[in-house]
């Protein structure tokens, strides 16, 4: 919240030391960015701006900076067959108890880290909910499916549908607590790397509110 509210420079009045990281940070995940060339960018527009600024000066002291906030993810080590996860009772398994495939890559030399065939990407959704809720802003659209004034006919919000209406009759228990969140599950495939690497594809499993 500090940085937050404190001004990319004295006498600034559009731009504080944290949106300026969060924006760069969206430049670099939408274009594709390295870090190093992230680092370029920053050292550029440091020496641009007025002496005194709060850019951070590379990607680690932005990154540093964004992790107190909590949205991190874990990674899970998986089964190159995609047959289980080495995960909670089985964490510290060394290969599959389904397929029999080894959990890591042989190793190279004597004393090199133990690297696993494949990794998940997890993001916990706790936090990020919780998040939800602290701004009085966006707590406010996390309950307004209850507060909205419905016109027949006229479909605004997916609590205006069928679907919704009869899992407030089969929950009631449920729907009563307007801060209850109902998540729809999505999933598709996508190429990361476009046509370079065609054989490549991620499976992303998201959560929306």
């Amino acid at each position: 919240m500090k940085d937050y509210d404190e001004p990319l420079w004295n006498g600034c009045t559009n731009h504080s030391e944290l949106s300026v990281v969060a924006q760069v940070f969206t430049i670099k995940s939408d274009h594709g960015l390295s870090e190093a060339g992230y680092d370029k960018i920053i050292e550029w527009a440091r020496s641009i701006l007025p002496e005194g600024n709060r850019v951070k000066e590379n990607f680690y002291a932005a990154k540093s900076m964004m992790k107190p906030l909590g949205l991190g993810y874990q990674k899970i080590d998986i089964c190159p067959n995609f047959c289980m996860f080495y995960y909670l009772e089985n964490v510290e398994m060394i290969e599959s108890m389904t397929c029999g495939h080894s959990r890591y890559k042989p190793r190279t030399g004597r004393g090199k880290t133990l690297v696993a065939y494949k990794k998940l990407r997890f993001f916990p959704i706790t936090p990020r909910l919780q998040r939800l809720f602290m701004s009085p802003r966006t707590a406010e659209h996390m309950t307004w499916h209850q507060s909205h004034h419905a016109v027949d006919g006229v479909m605004v919000h997916p609590s205006d549908g069928e679907a919704w209406k009869h899992f407030n009759s089969v929950h009631p228990h449920f729907s009563a607590e307007s801060r209850n969140v109902r998540l729809g599950l999505c999933t598709d495939g996508f190429n990361p790397f476009g046509s370079f690497a065609a054989p490549y594809s991620c499976w992303p499993v998201i959560l929306t509110v």
